[in-house]
């Protein structure tokens, strides 16, 4: 029994870390944009992130609501710069989206390498901040079993679990919302309906990339307790996310179940061999990790069977707009 709770326990943490970027991914195809620089905005953001609080820390600061502050605006700062970056090559100046994605997926995760060995951060390990996030709600937390399954996260599993459906609730019943789905539908009758292409656009694409910002934060103080050093499975996080994005449909509701459902597939190769007495499971670790990639495709081809407008991306993704040809 314990070892099931903690496989639920662990895959919603995994899913919380995949759930800030997959719904940052979320809102920029939406806008009509692949952003495929999610790995480097989180790797860059969670550095930032850290060692931010490294230096209040050591200045001798001890505020827990500020070392919170300074962790998630760090991470939005760092990850709405990029979406500034992303917007201005691609909305302005028309650039092949895959190719600055990537150059950005490159840039953040070379740079945010760098500054760690420049700054000689190592495997030193914030471990306030680490207790900080993951500190679940007092009390509750210590009732047996459903104390640890609904009430033992951090604070981040429950605002990304608000945000996920009012994000939900935004594209669906508000202008803002419905404009930006028209952007990502087909912007040249957006256009021609009087709304600013240009203009939603940039907001989407920052506005996405910031959430993206927040995953690398949630990684280094949530996943990793505060350890730097522990950083290199944030790369593939950042790639799995994208691939939740199509997993959940391009629907931010999905995600609240689908984020959870990777993290359990994820963990399956720490947790499965000891549940199933099978030497079989020995040495399929990097196999029993490929399963939410396998299912993504798996669905993704269920999908284009089906031809359903609801569950295929949005019309214009990947596509520059030039309004004299509309």
């Amino acid at each position: 029994m314990d070892t099931v709770i903690n496989w639920i326990t662990g895959a919603v943490v995994y899913g919380t870390v995949l759930a800030a970027p997959a719904l940052g991914e979320t809102i920029n195809e939406k806008t009509g944009h692949l952003n495929l620089g999610v790995p480097g905005i989180m790797y860059l953001a969670g550095f930032v992130s850290y060692y931010l609080v490294k230096l209040y820390t050591v200045a001798g600061g001890t505020n827990s609501f500020l070392i919170a502050i300074i962790a998630l605006l760090a991470g939005l700062a760092v990850g709405a710069l990029f979406g500034l970056i992303y917007s201005v090559m691609c909305v302005t100046f028309k650039a092949n989206q895959n190719v600055v994605g990537l150059a950005i997926a490159s840039f953040g995760v070379g740079f945010g390498k760098f500054f760690s060995t420049m700054f000689d951060v190592g495997n030193e390990s914030l471990s306030d901040a680490g207790l900080l996030f993951n500190s679940g709600i007092p009390t509750l937390k210590e009732l047996p079993y459903v104390g640890d399954l609904l009430f033992g996260y951090g604070f981040m599993t429950y605002v990304m679990l608000v945000l996920l459906v009012l994000i939900f609730v935004f594209f669906r019943k508000t202008r803002v919302g419905l404009s930006l789905r028209a952007v990502g539908e087909s912007p040249a009758s957006a256009d021609a309906a009087g709304i600013n292409v240009t203009r939603y656009k940039y907001l989407g694409t920052i506005v996405g990339c910031g959430l993206c910002g927040w995953g690398g934060t949630i990684y280094v103080f949530q996943f990793s307790s505060g350890n730097w050093g522990t950083n290199n499975n944030m790369e593939a996080i950042g790639w799995l996310a994208i691939a939740l994005v199509i997993f959940a449909t391009w629907n931010s509701l999905n995600i609240l179940w689908c984020a959870p459902l990777f993290g359990f597939l994820y963990w399956a190769f720490t947790y499965l061999p000891s549940l199933v007495d099978l030497t079989f499971f020995s040495g399929m670790t990097q196999i029993l990790q490929m399963l939410p990639y396998i299912l993504t495709v798996l669905i993704l081809i269920f999908n284009s069977l089906r031809r359903k407008r609801e569950t295929q991306p949005p019309a214009a993704m990947g596509l520059s707009y030039f309004r004299e040809e509309r």
